[in-house]
């Protein structure tokens, strides 16, 4: 028989014809009498599946414990893995607890959206008597979304969270809502018996006052809050380089934009630090989408950021904007340092090859994560750092790069961090390309990038370093008292630095 265009034909020994495949074409679909003349395409092997959702589970891996348990010492040591993670929910549950119900919320492990979540793992608080009687909230599960990754937590933001867009780069733009900038006259600090001795008050301090009745109806506010969504996220990380002086923190959040901006700007734990993380030290709870009531004493607005050093909690009502966080842990950390004789210091720190360090000094908008970002050196830290008797370490795990006018030519480190991982806030876009505008100051002026510290390719991992050789004052003089360059001695760097002076360039960062 003639072969057609397609390929050849040949007879077979029953003389029934049968196709030869001609080269370059398409794996053949043949029948087989032995199936009842049904089609099966042989080109492939089948997968382990039955149903969709079936192939949907084999998508994802289990993840299994990354550490033994043996030899690790602390407080979830030597522990089974479901001991452990009952023990890290009992955790997460006594932070939520509402102090006036005396019990925690029933907490569960992973996404209430997801199907493949069968018979979850609970864990509530439990008391003898109860204060109050049972409320809605204290019938429903909270899924707790614990540590996630920047893939997941891009996923929750895309999926949940409107304003939220992958640009063309791969960094995560989002918006901060109402507020795009801090609100520092908001910020309040609990004033107790301690406090009061140790903390400055009055005429010219940025130490606003409120009693510690008011901070627990915030607080409680907060806590309602949170509890009565369907998930919550949780991030257990450190702050301060120094293992001596490490602090450990939990943020809960309402927003995967704030999980993930302090995924970035704290120091991520290794997966043998967070099988042994334990209590935190300091609790931050993020409720920012909800407001504060006028009403309750102390309040001005509907915004109300509140600090309590005696509880180490901090509660955020009534913004959305991620830098109250990072600010807040600042503010603690000013606290804590001194007393153990170390400097905290708001500054920018790199380090040359032959392991001479600068610090550089201002506040936001003078330079430091600029100046300090330097190819030729060593980046240690851009914004926030202690001063021991041994050396300075960075507090934080990231940068916070201010975006505006932002190019290339002129900060390409900064430019090229902007990549998967980063949040990009309040930010202009192309619609189509999703190709940021820097320029564009339509939202705010304010625009900002979160990244890890590592995204600079010559950042210093751990972020520790020597005594510093040269400190650099920023004064970003807007009025035209000092010179272009002043070089100091040490009683003149002494007491500008006393002085703190410098030029208001924003109202808020």
């Amino acid at each position: 028989m003639a072969a057609n265009g397609n390929g050849e034909v040949a007879m077979n020994g029953n003389g029934a014809a049968t196709a030869r495949k001609p080269k370059g074409l398409l794996p053949s679909i043949t029948t087989s009498d032995k199936h009842h003349d049904v089609c099966h395409d042989m080109s492939a092997p089948t997968v382990k599946a039955q149903t969709i959702d079936e192939l949907h589970s084999l998508q994802k891996k289990k993840s299994a414990p990354t550490t033994p348990i043996k030899g690790i010492q602390g407080t979830f040591a030597a522990l089974p893995e479901e001991e452990r993670q009952k023990q890290q929910l009992q955790s997460i549950s006594a932070s939520l607890a509402s102090l006036t119900r005396e019990t925690g919320p029933k907490v569960v492990r992973g996404d209430p959206a997801s199907k493949s979540q069968t018979s979850p793992r609970v864990h509530q608080q439990h008391v003898a008597e109860p204060a109050i009687s049972a409320s809605d909230s204290s019938l429903k599960f909270t899924h707790v979304l614990y540590n996630l990754s920047p893939a997941e937590l891009y996923e929750q933001a895309i999926h949940y969270e409107k304003g939220s867009f992958i640009t063309s780069t791969g960094a995560l733009a989002t918006l901060s809502g109402a507020k795009t900038g801090r609100a520092p006259r908001d910020k309040r600090v609990v004033k107790d018996d301690v406090t009061g001795e140790e903390l400055w008050w009055g005429k010219g301090s940025p130490n606003i006052e409120m009693d510690e009745h008011t901070f627990m109806v915030n607080r409680e506010r907060a806590v309602d809050y949170l509890n009565s969504l369907d998930k919550v996220f949780v991030n257990d990380q450190f702050l301060n380089w120094d293992p001596e002086n490490r602090i450990k923190v939990r943020i809960v959040s309402a927003r995967a934009y704030h999980s993930l901006f302090m995924h970035n700007m704290c120091i991520r734990p290794t997966p043998e630090e967070l099988e042994d993380f334990g209590t935190p030290d300091f609790t931050i709870y993020n409720a920012g989408q909800f407001p504060c009531n006028r009403y309750t004493h102390y309040m001005t607005s509907s915004t109300s950021i509140d600090l309590n050093l005696a509880r180490r909690e901090m509660v955020i009502l009534g913004t959305q904007y991620a830098g109250e966080m990072k600010k807040g842990l600042f503010s603690v950390m000013h606290y804590l340092m001194p007393k153990r004789r170390i400097l905290s210091l708001h500054s920018g720190c790199n380090m040359g090859k032959d392991g001479d360090v600068a610090l550089f000094f201002g506040l936001s908008g003078t330079g430091k994560t600029t100046l300090s970002t330097d190819p030729n050196r060593y980046l240690i830290g851009d914004d926030e750092h202690c001063w021991t008797e041994t050396g300075v370490s960075n507090i934080e795990g990231g940068c916070y790069a201010k975006c505006i006018d932002l190019s290339r030519e002129k900060e390409p480190e900064i430019w090229n961090a902007i990549k998967f991982g980063t949040v990009l806030e309040n930010v202009v876009f192309e619609e189509h390309t999703r190709e940021v505008d820097y320029a564009d100051k339509s939202v705010t002026e304010n625009t900002r990038a979160s990244y890890p510290i590592e995204y600079i390719p010559n950042a210093k991992i751990p972020c520790v370093g020597p005594h510093p050789k040269n400190v650099i004052l920023l004064a970003c003089d807007a009025f035209g008292v000092l010179p272009p360059v002043s070089k100091l001695n040490l009683a003149q760097t002494m007491y500008h630095f006393i002085s703190g002076y410098t030029a208001l360039v924003i109202i808020s960062h």
